[in-house]
């Protein structure tokens, strides 16, 4: 079974966030941009820069709603990707836009059936051949070309299908049709497991790429490097984004995170004696730096030990994914990072 996680102490010296250009300059030699293409036919973002335009809020009437984070119920809410409004409508009020790959990648998954997931029908792509195969998810469309299968690969600019509202429990009106859009990780290949020792209500259609098993990003880092033609590591895209925590795990086991995304490693894996890791956190939960540690780093701890090592309290000052949690000033391990943790590591 897995085990609860455990805070065994935490270090409360605030770490500063690391900067975009401190990270950047840390990569090895540029190589050449990869090639990305905006997923809607309106792609003035890369000549403007200038997003908001594009969004297309929630019933609140905010453009700001549209965007990734803790933009929605008054900053309470989680929005895990952007969300990007049509520019054709047919007689009736439905869009007409087709759906784009960003990238050159393979199709993961396909939900065609709309009432099966709140993304509605969507489509997942993983990106196999960059140094850290982020996945994209396309969601809340109308319908997916028919040849858009599992397995397939797809090259970037290659359509998917076309935008729509569909979503399963609850309704979005065609007048607020749109392409929510991801790009991130995933965090688990045992995410069944995870599913059922949480007991949660209902089926899992979507094996591990349930969106409880995908962890997005800012796709605002993502485009702006591509506009300004910076997009040529995924490893410094990821890193790229400001360290919140940073925590050390107890454990000998490495999860499949890491054998998944090897080039977010600091060094090697030790061929004998792995006995925990340091991670560095986002404030949203993804883990984009991994250290693996000997019984000299970590000195004899039991498995499942948790240690936070440092955060960033501004960054985490209104998190609403619960990650670290400051309550007079003190830290404590919120319920999302410690879902998030159970999901990665197991604690078998």
């Amino acid at each position: 079974m897995i085990h609860p996680l455990r805070l065994i102490g935490a270090l409360v010296a605030c770490a500063c966030a690391l900067s975009v250009s401190s990270i950047c300059a840390a990569q090895s030699q540029p190589v050449a941009p990869i090639p990305a293409y905006w997923p809607t036919p309106d792609g003035s973002y890369f000549q403007t820069g200038d997003i908001m335009p594009l969004l297309q809020p929630t019933a609140s009437g905010r453009p700001e709603s549209g965007l990734y984070g803790c933009v929605r119920n008054g900053g309470t809410r989680f929005h895990e990707g952007v969300d990007l409004k049509p520019i054709g409508k047919d007689r009736n009020g439905n869009a007409t836009d087709p759906i784009y790959a960003v990238m050159a990648g393979r199709v993961a998954y396909v939900n065609r059936v709309a009432g099966n997931s709140s993304y509605g029908r969507y489509v997942v792509i993983e990106h196999m051949d960059l140094d850290v195969a982020v996945y994209t998810l396309y969601a809340h469309m109308a319908d997916v070309d028919s040849d858009i299968q599992p397995g397939i690969r797809v090259e970037a600019g290659q359509r998917l299908g076309r935008m729509g509202h569909s979503a399963g429990g609850y309704s979005i009106p065609r007048s607020r049709s749109h392409l929510h859009f991801e790009i991130g990780l995933r965090d688990s290949n045992r995410f069944q497991d995870f599913y059922k020792y949480k007991r949660y209500g209902g089926k899992n259609h979507h094996g591990n790429y349930n969106g409880m098993n995908l962890t997005g990003m800012s796709p605002l880092i993502f485009f702006e490097q591509a506009r300004t033609g910076q997009l040529n590591s995924m490893q410094g895209l990821v890193q790229a984004q400001p360290v919140a925590f940073t925590l050390q795990i107890s454990t000998r086991d490495a999860p499949d995170f890491i054998a998944r995304y090897p080039a977010l490693l600091t060094r090697p894996i030790p061929a004998q004696g792995l006995t925990g890791w340091e991670v560095d956190f986002t404030a949203e939960g993804m883990p984009i730096r991994w250290t693996p540690l000997t019984a000299e780093d970590i000195g004899t701890r039991r498995d499942g030990d948790i240690s936070l090592v440092n955060y960033n309290e501004e960054l985490l000052k209104d998190n609403c994914r619960k990650t670290i949690v400051i309550k007079n000033g003190q830290p404590t391990l919120g319920s999302g990072l410690k879902d998030k943790l159970q999901l990665i590591f197991g604690f078998r």
